[in-house]
C-alpha cells in the first residue's frame, strides 16, 4: 500500500474535522438552537401582550392627554417603545422614530370616545441571542483547537526539520559534518541533498589535499638529494670530474623537480575547457606528428613504435598541444614498465560510428587488478609502490579526452599489455 504524503494526511484530518464541525452545528441548530429561538421569540410576544393589556387598562376611557402621559410615564419606568395613532393611520404619541418594531403587540383602546390603535414592544435582546452568543464561543474554542493542532503538526512537519537543517548548515561552518535523517519527504530532500554536497566537498577537498601532500612529497626527495650534493660541493675537496658529476646531478634532480611542477600544472589548467585551442587536423597528419616524435628515441630504448590507421583521411577538431600531451603522457608511463626487456608500442585508429577510436597498447605486463585496472585514471592513482611522480599524468590524460567530448579507458589486451583507449568526435563538416 502507497504510504501517505504528509500533505495528504494533514488534508484529510483537516477535512474529517471541518466534516464533524459541520454535523455538530447542523445538529446543535435542528434540535436545541430552532427550538430555543422559537421559544424565545413565544416569550418575547407573551410579555409585549401582558404589557401591552396593562398600558390599554390604564389609560382606556381616560382623555388624550391624560393617556399620553400615562404612557409617558410607564415607558419613562418599564421602559419600551409605545405608539399611539388613529385608525387612519395617523400618529398621536410615539417615543420612537421607528414605527415596525419587531416582536410587537397591537390592540385598540377607546380614549375621548374614539378608537385608537396602541402598539407595545420591548425586548432586552433578540430571541435565541444568549444561545447564538454560547454557538459563537463553542466555534471559536473548536477553531482555536484546529489551529493549535495544526501549528503542532505543521511545527513537527516543517518547522523542526528546517531548524534542523538550518543547526546542520551552521554546525558545519564549525567543522560539523551533517547526516541524512528521517524527515517527512520534501525536507527529507533537501537535507539529504545537502548532506550529499557537503560529501562531495569534502571528498574534493580531500583530494585537493592528497595532491599538495603527494606534491610536497615528490618534491622533497630530489630536493634533499640536491641539498645534499650541492652541501658536498662547498664543504669537500673535490675533483673536477666529481665536482661535474655532483652538478649534474644537481641538474637532474631540478629538471625532475620541475616536470613535477609541470605536470600539476596542466592537471589544473585541464580542468578549463575554455583555454581549449582547436584547430582541425587529419588522423594521417597526427599519426605522422607522434610518429616523427617518438620513432628515433623509442629505438635508441629498444621500444618498437608501429603507427597505423585505417582511417587516415578523417579529421578531428582539437587543441593539438593537449592531444599530443595524451600520446606523451601514456607513452612516458608504458616505457616505465618495460624494465628492460624490449617493448612494443602500437598506436592505431580506426573509424566507428561518426568517431575516432585511438588505442594505444604495449606489452609492458598489463594490470592483473580489475580494481587497479578501473582507477588508473584517478589522481595520484598509481599501481607503482615506488612511485617517483605525482600519478597526475592518466588524470591529466581524462581531463584532455573529456574536455574534447570524448571518452577515455584501459583494458589488458592481446599482446600482453596495457591499452588506453579513446573516443574522438570526427570534425563536422
Amino acid at each position: 500500500m502507497k504510504k501517505l504524503s504528509s500533505k495528504t494526511i494533514i488534508f484529510i484530518f483537516v477535512v474529517i474535522l471541518l466534516a464533524v464541525n459541520s454535523g455538530l452545528l447542523f445538529s446543535y441548530y435542528s434540535f436545541y438552537l430552532s427550538d430555543k429561538m422559537t421559544a424565545d421569540f413565544s416569550e418575547a410576544k407573551e410579555m409585549n401582550r401582558e404589557s401591552l393589556y396593562v398600558i390599554a387598562s390604564s389609560v382606556e376611557g381616560k382623555g388624550l392627554e391624560e393617556a399620553t402621559e400615562l404612557m409617558s410615564l410607564y415607558v419613562k419606568n418599564n421602559g419600551g417603545n409605545i405608539t399611539l395613532r388613529s385608525l387612519d393611520g395617523d400618529v398621536i404619541y410615539s417615543n420612537s422614530n421607528d414605527n415596525s418594531k419587531l416582536f410587537s403587540s397591537t390592540t385598540v383602546v377607546e380614549i375621548e370616545d374614539e378608537n385608537y390603535e396602541l402598539i407595545y414592544s420591548k425586548f432586552e435582546m433578540t430571541p435565541g441571542s444568549s444561545r447564538i452568543k454560547n454557538f459563537i464561543f463553542y466555534e471559536i474554542i473548536l477553531v482555536s483547537s484546529l489551529v493549535i493542532i495544526l501549528f503542532f503538526v505543521s511545527s513537527r512537519k516543517i518547522i523542526d526539520p528546517i531548524d534542523t537543517i538550518t543547526k546542520d548548515i551552521n554546525n558545519y561552518r564549525f567543522g560539523k559534518r551533517p547526516f541524512k535523517r528521517k524527515m517527512p519527504k520534501q525536507m527529507q530532500q533537501i537535507q539529504n541533498t545537502f548532506v550529499d554536497l557537503v560529501d562531495a566537498l569534502e571528498l574534493e577537498k580531500e583530494s585537493q589535499n592528497q595532491i599538495i601532500a603527494s606534491i610536497s612529497h615528490d618534491i622533497k626527495t630530489p630536493l634533499t638529494s640536491v641539498i645534499g650534493y650541492a652541501s658536498r660541493l662547498k664543504t669537500s675537496n673535490l675533483s673536477n670530474e666529481k665536482k661535474e658529476s655532483y652538478i649534474n646531478k644537481i641538474y637532474d634532480k631540478a629538471l625532475m623537480m620541475k616536470g613535477i611542477l609541470e605536470e600539476f600544472d596542466d592537471y589544473q589548467s585541464c580542468n578549463i575547457k575554455e583555454t581549449l585551442k582547436h584547430e582541425r587536423i587529419s588522423i594521417e597528419a597526427l599519426f605522422k606528428m607522434i610518429n616523427d616524435d617518438y620513432q628515433d628515441e623509442l629505438k635508441d630504448k629498444k621500444i618498437n613504435l608501429i603507427v597505423k590507421s585505417n582511417c587516415d583521411s578523417k579529421q578531428i577538431n582539437v587543441d593539438l598541444v593537449k592531444i599530443k600531451r595524451v600520446f606523451s603522457n601514456v607513452i612516458t608511463n608504458s616505457v616505465t614498465h618495460f624494465k628492460g626487456h624490449p617493448g612494443v608500442i602500437n598506436v592505431s585508429a580506426v573509424f566507428k560510428a561518426g568517431m575516432v577510436k585511438i588505442e594505444i597498447a604495449d606489452n609492458g605486463g598489463g594490470i592483473a587488478n580489475e580494481k587497479d585496472l578501473k582507477r588508473i585514471f584517478e589522481p595520484l592513482y598509481t599501481t607503482d609502490p615506488s612511485r617517483k611522480i605525482s600519478g597526475l599524468g592518466l588524470s591529466i590524460c581524462k581531463q584532455i579526452i573529456s574536455a574534447h567530448q570524448g571518452r577515455i579507458y584501459a583494458e589488458n589486451n592481446q599482446i600482453g599489455g596495457l591499452s588506453i583507449i579513446f573516443w574522438l568526435p570526427v570534425a563536422s563538416f
